[in-house]
């Protein structure tokens, strides 16, 4: 298999993964942790999503050039 395909499933599964990690963040933080605040929480999952959805962007735009 080729290394470009390869790399471009990755970055799109990571893609992925941060999109379902930012839509779903105040229900993994409700059934996962026991913080007394959940907006801070929320707040700490979104950024991680949004953290892996630019590495994901990334691997795909430099496979592409």
């Amino acid at each position: 298999m080729d290394i470009k395909i390869v790399l471009s499933i990755i970055g799109a599964l990571l893609s992925l993964a941060a999109v379902v990690l930012i839509y779903n963040a105040r229900k993994i933080v409700k059934e996962r942790f026991s913080f007394g605040d959940q907006n801070s929480g929320t707040l700490v999952v979104k950024a991680i999503g949004l953290f892996l959805f630019f590495i994901g962007m990334l691997i795909i735009f430099f496979n592409l050039t």
